[in-house]
C-alpha cells in the first residue's frame, strides 16, 4: 500500500498535480473501494493500478490545465458512472458544490457509500441523484442551476445537448471529454444546429496530447425559448 501511495504521488507530481497527504489517502481509498465494489457491481473495466491512476484519476483532472474551478462553483457530472470526473475534481478542488447524476441504481449506491468514506461530505455539499439525465433536465431545481456541466462518456454533443444545456446558467460551460480528434469536427458540425436551438455554442476545442484527450467546451450564450 505504501508503494501504491508513492506511485500515485509521483505520477500526479509528474503531470503537474501535486497532492496533499489527505488527497493521497482519499485517492488510495477510492481505488480500494472501486476494486472491492467492482467484484460484484460492474463499475469499470480498468482494474490495473497504473491505468486507474492515469486513465481515471489523472484523466479526470486533466481539464484543470485549461480551466479554473473556484470554491463555490456549482458543478454537475452527468452520467458519472463510478464518479469520474466529478469525485476526482471534488477531491482536488474541495470547495466546489458537486452533483453526481447517475441513472444506474447500483452505481449510485456505490457513490453514496463512497462519499462519506472519502470524507467528502465534510466539505461543501455533494449530492448523488439516481436519475436519468432527461428527467433531471426538466426539474425546476436543476434548470439553469449549474456553472459547469461535465460529461465523460461516448454520447455525442447532439444527443446530449437536450439534457446538458438546460442545466447551465447563463454563461455557464459544458465540458465534454472526448477521445482523440478524428471525429470531433463531424460531431460539432452535426450538433451545431441543436446547440443553437437550445441557446448554446461551441466555444473551443482543446487537445491534450499527454492524455490523448480532447474536450469540447460549450457555452450557454442565452436561455432557450423552449426547454426540450
Amino acid at each position: 500500500m505504501v508503494n501504491y501511495k508513492q506511485h500515485l504521488e509521483e505520477a500526479f507530481n509528474h503531470y503537474g498535480f501535486p497532492l496533499t497527504t489527505h488527497q493521497v489517502a482519499q485517492l488510495t481509498q477510492y481505488r480500494d473501494e472501486l476494486l472491492r465494489w467492482n467484484a460484484r457491481v460492474n463499475l469499470t473495466a480498468i482494474t490495473d493500478d497504473d491505468e486507474i491512476i492515469r486513465k481515471h484519476f489523472l484523466d479526470s483532472l486533466s481539464i484543470l490545465e485549461y480551466i479554473t474551478l473556484k470554491d463555490g462553483d456549482s458543478v454537475i457530472d452527468v452520467g458519472t458512472g463510478a464518479g469520474f470526473p466529478g469525485i476526482v475534481l471534488k477531491i482536488y478542488v474541495p470547495g466546489i458544490r458537486l452533483t453526481l447524476l447517475e441513472a444506474s441504481e447500483k452505481k449510485a449506491s456505490f457513490l453514496k457509500f463512497l462519499i462519506p468514506q472519502l470524507q467528502l461530505h465534510h466539505t461543501v455539499s455533494v449530492t448523488v441523484l439516481a436519475e436519468r439525465a432527461e428527467v433531471c433536465a426538466r426539474q425546476r431545481t436543476h434548470i439553469a442551476a449549474y456553472d459547469w456541466v461535465f460529461t465523460r462518456y461516448v454520447a455525442t454533443i447532439a444527443d446530449s445537448a437536450g439534457y446538458c444545456l438546460p442545466l447551465l446558467r447563463d454563461e455557464g460551460k459544458w465540458i465534454a471529454y472526448k477521445s482523440g480528434e478524428e471525429t470531433i469536427k463531424t460531431e460539432i458540425d452535426e450538433g451545431t444546429r441543436r446547440l443553437s436551438a437550445l441557446g448554446g455554442a461551441v466555444e473551443t476545442v482543446i487537445t491534450n496530447a499527454k492524455f490523448n484527450r480532447s474536450y469540447i467546451v460549450v457555452r450557454r450564450v442565452k436561455m432557450p425559448t423552449v426547454v426540450e
